[in-house]
C-alpha cells in the first residue's frame, strides 16, 4: 500500500474521531441558527482576507490580525454556539498538532524532552506526550544540531 493510501486511511480514521464529529456538529449548530451564520460568515471572510494577504506577502498587517483577535472575542461573547465552535477547535487542533507530531517523529526520530528548547517544568509533560507517540516502542532518536537552534529564541533560563 502507497503512502497516499495510507494517508487516505489516516483521514479517514481522523473522521471519526470525537473532535472532527464533534467540530463539525458544532458548526452545523451555527449554520442551523440565521444569526449566527452570519456573524460567523462574517469572520470567516475576514479570516480568509487575511490568509490572502499572508499568501501574497507572507506577512499579515497586525492591525488585521489584532481585528480578527478582536471580532473573535466579541463573537465569542455574544454568541454561545460560535464559542461552542471555538471550543471544540481547540481540541481539534490538539488532535491534529499531536498527528502532526507523531508523523515528523516517524519520519525523523525521536527526541528527548531534554532536547527540546522548553522550559524544564514543562519538560516531564511533553515527555509524557513523546512516550504516547512512541507507543512504548524504541524510536530512532533525533539529532538536534546547534544549526537547527539558530533562530528560535529561548527563554534566558534554559
Amino acid at each position: 500500500m502507497n503512502y497516499i493510501d495510507k494517508a487516505r486511511e489516516l483521514g479517514e480514521a481522523l473522521s471519526q474521531t470525537p473532535e472532527v464529529q464533534e467540530l463539525k456538529a458544532a458548526e452545523a449548530a451555527i449554520m442551523a441558527d440565521p444569526a449566527s451564520k452570519e456573524a460567523f460568515a462574517q469572520y470567516q471572510e475576514k479570516e480568509r482576507g487575511i490568509v490572502t494577504t499572508q499568501m501574497i506577502s507572507k506577512i499579515a498587517p497586525e492591525k488585521d490580525t489584532i481585528s480578527l483577535l478582536d471580532l473573535k472575542v466579541r463573537l465569542m461573547n455574544r454568541y454561545p454556539l460560535i464559542k461552542a465552535y471555538f471550543i471544540q477547535q481547540q481540541s481539534y487542533e490538539k488532535l491534529m498538532a499531536m498527528v502532526n507530531l507523531t508523523l515528523t517523529t516517524a519520519m525523523h526520530g525521536m527526541p528527548s524532552a531534554n532536547d527540546l528548547p522548553i522550559p524544564e517544568e514543562l519538560k516531564g509533560m511533553a515527555q509524557q506526550i513523546l512516550d504516547k507517540i512512541s507507543g512504548g516502542n524504541v524510536m530512532e532518536k533525533m539529532q538536534i544540531s546547534p544549526d537547527m537552534l539558530k533562530g528560535i529564541k529561548l527563554p534566558p533560563t534554559l
